[in-house]
């Protein structure tokens, strides 16, 4: 006779049987240890389904809320099964982070969930069916009051679930371990196994459904669904045995499932409870029949909540049609939104703070966002480009919405830190009177009025953090939730995040509304390419608010084969994205030839080239002898690491300051950040992988390099965006920064179609190479005079000239490029009567070589005024030309400033 009803889980189920024996041994004995088994239990299941189904992809981010939401996961199990993981999930978690006491009979219920699940897909994948019988519940050991076994407490089973959720990490990362393999293997031969081993699994999974009988009706359908609806009830803080909650009779006689009750003894809401197997929204009418009449009897209308168990919607008749939620209001959120029907004033009458973000089109944003909520829309989406001042317009509308008595608690998410930390700075600056909170960073307040989180943050509270039964985060807890640079990619990866508050939305992203797709459209419930206001790059250029791009011809490229994400359809861009590189493993679409581009991208010839070519040719600042702020784009750590290596062999002079990776690698990657957005400090060139594609506030970036395919749209005009900033006298008084450079050296411009203005670098002379010239040219006039005193300076001039091609570095790109003469006039001896020829040498190919990043641009302005002075001086023959003494004596007063101010710092 079989002793557990997971007697089948032997051979290759082997692993799973422990954790569900001990389960079941445990559901009447010590029923909240047994629910946080059944917890570990079924993330197991999931994981494995991962690991063995050649179907199922993992998505991003690997927790098992993730892994079990994911929408090609859901479509295998079927509504049952789904159902079936997510009550053991939510009551797993519940034992151990509520107060709430899970009882025999509901750990019981888990347990057989677990067998269905673990029944099923033992009968879907193995090489033979076998035969499993229904579940015994004779085989669970009954409590017996004589000889009580107490149940853990809350502090074991969260030290067991800590135990198991190391445990987990590890098969997390064999999942992600075997994806890249999938994704990096080139030997054909192992991919032809591959494919064979997962042509075996398909076909014996398809053999399999066949001849499996559907799922039997199951037998605890209505307890399941009570189950359900309570645990729901419970994490909202309703207790649902409550004086007058559950089965609540009405005058009419007929009775509503569950009334909510408030304070002051008036319904805030009725929930009308169907089966789990129809419609949740048969519920509808006959929940608006018991809301009538509770009006009716206490003068106040309540919400309607009408669920089966897994599908919940809430209906508040006076404002909005029915929308689905993902669980139930707490008592407060139920009263501020009853409040609110009368409270709230009218949006489009609110004068709005110009203050924060006053510019016409901000305005125009603001006006645009209040009418459509106004309308009953629930969502919004801002199409801002970059440099527009999205932060600013979300700033003023929180501003708009609080003093109008729209939203009280706001959420603001973005999918990395960087963003979060420029962007809450915003907020304290802007709005100062509503507390803010990083919940990256910090613990949520009673107070607080702003919360800043990451994605994966507030995925990993919601689910962690209760304040005794109920959630600290519900569906309720947030009034307005603001989706920073939301596209495609991060709803991907945080799928379920996005439907689990019920606030109202809105959407900031500076991809074109040609370019969004049409999930981020829906998700704020928009038609594609109708965002609620627009504000794109080329207005803006003409508007000038921001500076366009200008794209650099670059000499050498790596080319891309034979695809156009222009000449996709919709659904191949949909699915060329999803599988777009990854930021971390730097996985790439079979299209794209990997071994060939590593070989391009880490050949230490074409980095060097890209490097010179990028010193040459890139916008310059301090008088052209500095390259200005330029951001390179690398593939991965490793190439980003290679680049700057490549830079400090070719550029020791500038002692590792210059360029510098900013990644997740980074030590101190924000403080990087802050120092590289200063235009007095280092680096002037920052090399990132990820970090600095979108959000960051830089206005002195001038040049943007693409050393990698981009394959993301919105991450591609994220990109741009970094260079298109205003910056007032970035190259001296009144001289504005009025473009920025774009060098792609790997075809993203051919393959997302895209045609900027092309400009033809012009070799404009930096200070240094203006002095160089004007010392060398004073040197030779000097040599001819009769006064010994003249020409022993024309020797000291002709002297540090020499000095300067001596110190020139021969590992440097460019420095190789002139080699020849760099090895020719190294020799002092050479330098004796220089001819013509060799003095236009000298200019030609020595004098643009000269740079100085380190030392002062006033200093270095004023000594070539006073070279110049005096060359003209003797060409004149020893007249000073007119005015040059006053410009002599103002520049002289204008550097000792300076220096007087740098001193003082």
């Amino acid at each position: 006779m079989q002793d557990s009803n997971f007697h089948f889980l032997t051979g290759a189920w082997a692993a799973f049987a422990d954790t569900a024996r001990e389960a079941e041994q445990n559901a009447l004995l010590r029923p909240m240890y047994a629910a946080v088994l059944c917890r570990k239990g079924a993330e197991q299941w999931v994981q494995w389904l991962y690991r063995n189904d050649p179907d199922l992809e993992l998505p991003y981010d690997t927790s098992f809320n993730a892994l079990l939401h994911h929408p090609d996961l859901k479509a295998l199990l079927g509504q049952e099964l789904f159902q079936a993981f997510d009550l053991i999930r939510r009551t797993g978690n519940n034992a151990a982070h509520s107060k709430a006491k899970i009882k025999a009979g509901e750990a019981l219920l888990v347990v057989k969930k677990l067998y269905r699940i673990a029944r099923w897909t033992v009968k879907l994948y193995s090489e033979t069916t076998p035969d499993i019988p229904d579940f015994d519940t004779n085989l669970v050991p009954k409590a017996d009051p004589a000889q009580a076994i107490a149940d853990k407490t809350r502090a074991e089973l969260q030290a067991i679930e800590a135990r198991w959720q190391e445990e987990s990490k590890a098969v997390q990362e064999e999942l992600e371990a075997r994806d890249r393999q999938i994704r990096e293997l080139q030997d054909q031969l192992a991919k032809a196994q591959l494919q064979a081993a997962a042509n075996q699994v398909r076909n014996r999974k398809a053999q399999n459904q066949a001849q499996l009988p559907l799922l039997p009706p199951d037998p605890d359908e209505a307890e399941t669904r009570k189950f359900y609806i309570n645990q729901l009830l419970r994490e909202a803080g309703w207790d649902p045995f409550g004086l007058n909650v559950e089965e609540y009779k009405l005058p009419t006689g007929q009775r509503a499932d569950y009334v909510l009750w408030g304070d002051d003894g008036k319904p805030l809401a009725v929930v009308e409870a169907k089966r789990t197997r129809r419609d949740a929204d048969e519920g509808r009418q006959q929940g608006k029949l018991y809301a009538d009449a509770l009006e009716q009897l206490h003068g106040q209308r309540p919400v309607i909540f009408y669920t089966n168990g897994f599908e919940t919607y809430l209906w508040d008749d006076t404002h909005y049609p029915p929308r689905r939620v993902q669980g139930f209001y707490n008592k407060a959120e139920l009263q501020t939104l009853l409040h609110r029907r009368n409270s709230r004033r009218d949006l489009r009458q609110e004068p709005l703070n110009e203050q924060i973000a006053g510019r016409p089109y901000q305005i125009e944003a603001q006006r645009a966002i209040a009418e459509a909520l106004h309308r009953g829309e629930r969502g919004a989406l801002l199409v801002m480009a970059t440099g527009t001042g999205k932060t600013r317009t979300a700033a003023a509308l929180v501003d708009l919405l609080s003093k109008a008595g729209w939203a009280k608690r706001v959420l603001f998410l973005a999918d990395r830190n960087a963003l979060l930390n420029q962007a809450k700075n915003a907020f304290n600056t802007q709005l100062p009177n509503l507390p803010a909170v990083d919940l990256t960073k910090e613990k949520e307040t009673d107070d607080s009025r702003v919360v800043f989180s990451t994605y994966q943050t507030l995925i990993n509270k919601i689910d962690g953090e209760y304040e005794g039964d109920q959630r600290h985060f519900g569906v309720g807890y947030f009034d307005l939730v603001i989706f920073d640079e939301i596209h495609r990619s991060v709803y991907n990866k945080y799928q379920a995040i996005f439907h689990y508050f019920d606030g109202l939305r809105v959407g900031l992203t500076a991809t074109p509304k040609s370019e969004t797709d049409r999930d981020t459209y829906r998700l704020f419930g928009l038609e594609p390419q109708n965002p609620t206001f627009a504000y794109e790059l080329d207005r803006a250029v003409e508007d000038r608010y921001l500076v366009p791009p200008r794209a650099v011809g670059v000499p050498f490229k790596f080319h891309r084969q034979g695809i156009k994400y222009t000449e996709l359809s919709p659904e191949e861009q949909r699915e060329y994205e999803e599988k777009l590189a990854d930021p971390v493993t730097g996985a790439f679409p079979n299209e794209i030839d990997a071994p060939a581009l590593n070989a391009w991208l880490f050949n230490e010839d074409t980095v060097d080239k890209v490097i010179g070519y990028l010193m040459e040719n890139g916008v310059k600042v301090e008088g052209g002898d500095k390259l200005g702020k330029t951001i390179i784009f690398a593939r991965n750590h490793a190439h980003a690491k290679f680049i700057a290596d490549r830079f400090d062999k070719q550029y020791p002079n500038l002692a590792g300051h210059f360029c510098q990776v900013i990644d997740n690698y980074s030590y101190d990657a924000q403080t990087q950040i802050y120092d590289f957005s200063d235009p007095a400090k280092m680096p002037q060139i920052a090399v990132s992988v990820d970090m600095l594609d979108t959000g960051i506030d830089a206005p002195e970036v001038v040049n943007l390099v693409f050393y990698k395919p981009v394959r993301s749209s919105s991450k591609f005009w994220q990109m741009i965006g970094r260079g298109t900033r205003l910056r007032p006298d970035l190259f001296g008084p009144d001289q504005h920064k009025t473009h920025f450079q774009i060098f792609d050296f790997c075809e993203n411009f051919e393959f997302f179609g895209v045609n900027p203005q092309g400009i033809e670098t012009s070799k404009v002379k930096s200070l240094s190479t203006h002095l160089f010239e004007t010392r060398l040219a004073l040197s030779q006039l000097l040599s001819r005079q009769t006064d010994a005193d003249q020409q022993a300076f024309g020797t000291r001039l002709l002297q540090g000239l020499i000095e300067q091609v001596q110190a020139l570095d021969g590992s440097s790109f460019v420095v190789r490029q002139h080699w020849q003469f760099v090895e020719k006039y190294r020799d002092p001896n050479r330098w004796n009567a220089l001819t013509v020829e060799e003095l236009r040498e000298l200019n030609q190919h020595l004098a643009p070589l000269m740079s100085d990043v380190h030392g002062d641009e006033s200093a270095k302005r004023f000594d070539l005024l006073l070279l110049q002075a005096m060359q003209k001086t003797l060409l004149a023959g020893g007249r000073l030309p007119d005015g040059l003494s006053a410009q002599v004596s103002g520049m002289a007063a204008n550097l000792t400033k300076s220096i007087h101010t740098r001193r003082g710092r």
